[in-house]
C-alpha cells in the first residue's frame, strides 16, 4: 500500500509527523527551545525583508515602523527570559525612537509571570538540598515580584531579620546558550544585509548577560558598590545598598536585606512619605554620576524600579535613595575613566582639540555625532552647550549624508571602548527618569561637577612634581573658571524653563513642557538624522 503513495508525498508525511513530534515534545517542556528559536528566526528575517523592500518608501515608513515594532515586541513577549530583557534595552531608549516603537514598548512590562511555587522549591533542592522553610523560618509562597529571569519572594531569617529572596526561574539558564545564539546571528545578518557596525560588541553583551544570571556573581557586584559609595562623603547617609547574605545564597538564589521603599518616579507616593521628590531625583543622579566619574563601577540597570525612595534612618524628613538589583554592572578601565571625565569638561569647553584626540584614541570620526550621543542633546562643535539649537538647515545636512556617517562612525571598531555600551545606556534611563516626572533636576550639570572632580581626583600629587607648577596652576584654574561660566548659563537656562514651566501652571492651568523634554525633542531631530536610529528613506538601500 505505502509502495503506491508517490515518494514526495512520503518524504513530506514523514517530515511533517516529526515537525509535529518534535513540537509536541518541545511544548512539554519548561525551556521550550525550538519554539522560542523558531519564533526569533522567523521573525528576524521577516522584518529584514520587510525594511529591505518598503525601507525607501517614506510615504509607507510610518505603517513600516508599526508592523516591525510589533513584530519585535511580541517576539520579546511570547519569548520571555532574557527577550524581555532585550526589549526592556529597547524600551529603555523608546524616546528617541519612532513613535511606533514608543506605543509599542510601553506595552512590555517590567513584570512577567510568576513560576509555582513547585519550581521555586526545586531549585531549592538543587541548589541547597532543602525547601525554603527548612532555612527561613517563614517563607511567603507567593511572589512579592516576578521579572523577566527571576522572583522575589519575602522571608525571615532565623536571626529575625526580614528578607528578599531573589529566585532564579528553573529555565533560563537551559534558555540562555540559545537565546545569545540567536541574538549573535542576527546582528550578524542584519550588519550583513544593512552594511551597519552592529556585531563589534556582541561578544561584550553575552558576557556581561551571563554574568547577570550569576547571583553569587550580583552579590559581589553589591558589596563593591557599597563599599565604593563609603568612599563617598557627600553621599553618606543618601544612598544606600542593602546587605547581601552570601552564606544564603547561591548562583540562582539571592537573599539581601528587605527594605520598604517607593519607586523612584511614583512622585504621590513620595509626597506622602513627608519627602522631596526632588531631592530624591538628585540624589539618585549624584549617585549614578559618582559610578560612572570616581568609581568606575556602573550599574547597567538604573531604571525607577531599581531605585527606591525611604526615610534616611537618621532623620525622617531627608531622603535615602536604596540601590538595589545590582546583576548588571560594567568596570571602566582607569584609562577610560580619566578620558571620560576629560571628554565631558571639554565638551562644556568646547575643547575641539581634546575631544578629537579622544575620539580618535576609541576609533570614533565624527565628534559631533558622539558628543550629541554623550550629553544626550544636540551638540554643534561651533555653538557653546547652553546655546545648542537645531535649524531646518542642519536638519537638511544631517539627512543628506545619515547612512555615510553612520557607516564613517565606528571604522575602527576594534578600539571603541566597550564600556560606553552599558554607561551610555545607564545615562539614558536616568535622563528618562528624570524627565519622566518633569525634569525637577539639572542633570547636564550634576554630571559635569562629577566629571571635573574625577579629574581633580586623578591628578593628586602628580601636580607638586611638575616643573612648571606655576603655569600649571594658571591653566588650571583658567580651565575651570570657562568650565564653571559655562554650567552657569546652562544653569541659567534650566532655571528659566522652571519658571516658565511653573508660571504656566500658576496662571493658565497649563502644562509646559520640562527640561528634558525639550532636550528630547532635539534630539529626536538629530539623533535620528545623525545617528540613524529612526529610519531615514535611504538608511537601508543596497
Amino acid at each position: 500500500m505505502l509502495k503506491r503513495i508517490p515518494s514526495p508525498i512520503r518524504w513530506l508525511a514523514a517530515g511533517g509527523i516529526g515537525i509535529y513530534g518534535a513540537y509536541f515534545i518541545d511544548d512539554t517542556t519548561e525551556a521550550k527551545l525550538c519554539q522560542r528559536n523558531f519564533r526569533t528566526f522567523y521573525n528576524g528575517i521577516a522584518l529584514a525583508v520587510d525594511y529591505k523592500l518598503h525601507g525607501s518608501d517614506v510615504k509607507t515608513l510610518p505603517a513600516l515602523h508599526e508592523r516591525v515594532a510589533n513584530r519585535i515586541f511580541n517576539v520579546f513577549e511570547k519569548n520571555g527570559g532574557l527577550y524581555i530583557k532585550m526589549g526592556q534595552m529597547i524600551a529603555a531608549q523608546s524616546a528617541i525612537l519612532p513613535s511606533a516603537y514608543q506605543r509599542r514598548s510601553k506595552t512590555l512590562l517590567d513584570s512577567a509571570p510568576a513560576v509555582p511555587l513547585s519550581s521555586v522549591e526545586r531549585v531549592f533542592m538543587e541548589d541547597f538540598g532543602c525547601r525554603p522553610e527548612d532555612i527561613f523560618i517563614d517563607f511567603a509562597p507567593s511572589p512579592v515580584a516576578s521579572a523577566s529571569i527571576a522572583q522575589v519572594h519575602k522571608a525571615v531569617l532565623p536571626s529575625g531579620q526580614v528578607v528578599a529572596v531573589k529566585v532564579q526561574k528553573p529555565a533560563v539558564q537551559k534558555q540562555m546558550g540559545w537565546d545569545l545564539y540567536a541574538l549573535r546571528a542576527l546582528l550578524h545578518l542584519y550588519e550583513y544585509l544593512f552594511e551597519l557596525p552592529l556585531t563589534f560588541s556582541a561578544a561584550y553583551i553575552e558576557q556581561h548577560i551571563r554574568k547577570e544570571v550569576d547571583f553569587e556573581n550580583e552579590a559581589r557586584n553589591g558589596q563593591q558598590a557599597w563599599d565604593n559609595l563609603a568612599q563617598q562623603p557627600q553621599l553618606k547617609d543618601k544612598v544606600y545598598i542593602p546587605k547581601i547574605y552570601p552564606e544564603y545564597s547561591t548562583k540562582r538564589v539571592l537573599v539581601c536585606e528587605w527594605v520598604d521603599g517607593v519607586q523612584l518616579t511614583d512622585v504621590e507616593k513620595i509626597s506622602a512619605l513627608g519627602l522631596d521628590y526632588k531631592e530624591a531625583m538628585r540624589t539618585s543622579i549624584e549617585a549614578f554620576a559618582s559610578q560612572i566619574f570616581l568609581s568606575g563601577f556602573v550599574h547597567g540597570d538604573p531604571h525607577a524600579g531599581n531605585v527606591l525612595v525611604t526615610h534616611q534612618p537618621r532623620n525622617k524628613r531627608k531622603v535615602q535613595v536604596v540601590l538595589v538589583d545590582h546583576g548588571l554592572y560594567v568596570q571602566e578601565s582607569e584609562r577610560f575613566r580619566i578620558q571620560y571625565c576629560k571628554l565631558w569638561q571639554s565638551l562644556f569647553m568646547l575643547d575641539l582639540k581634546t575631544m578629537t584626540e579622544i575620539c580618535t584614541e576609541w576609533g570614533i570620526h565624527d565628534v559631533d555625532m558622539f558628543a550629541s550621543i554623550t550629553l544626550q542633546k544636540p551638540f554643534v562643535a561651533s555653538k557653546a552647550v547652553h546655546l545648542q539649537q537645531t535649524s531646518v538647515q542642519d536638519i537638511y545636512d544631517f539627512q543628506k549624508g545619515v547612512k555615510d556617517r553612520l557607516k564613517h562612525f565606528l571604522e575602527d571598531q576594534q578600539q571603541f571602548p566597550r564600556e560606553l555600551i552599558f554607561l551610555l545606556r545607564n545615562m539614558e534611563i536616568v535622563r528618562g527618569n528624570n524627565k519622566s516626572v518633569g525634569s525637577p533636576v539639572n542633570r547636564l550639570s550634576i554630571m559635569a561637577q562629577y566629571a571635573v572632580q574625577g579629574i581633580d581626583d586623578c591628578h593628586g600629587d602628580d601636580v607638586r612634581n611638575e616643573r612648571y607648577w606655576l603655569s600649571h596652576q594658571l591653566r588650571t584654574t583658567w580651565r575651570k573658571l570657562v568650565f564653571n561660566f559655562t554650567l552657569l548659563l546652562l544653569s541659567l537656562s534650566f532655571w528659566l524653563m522652571k519658571v516658565r514651566q511653573n508660571t504656566n501652571k500658576l496662571l493658565f492651568g497649563t502644562t509646559v513642557q520640562g527640561f528634558e523634554d525639550l532636550v528630547d525633542q532635539r534630539m529626536k531631530e538629530q539623533m535620528h538624522l545623525q545617528y540613524g536610529i529612526q529610519i531615514d528613506e535611504h538608511l537601508f538601500d543596497a
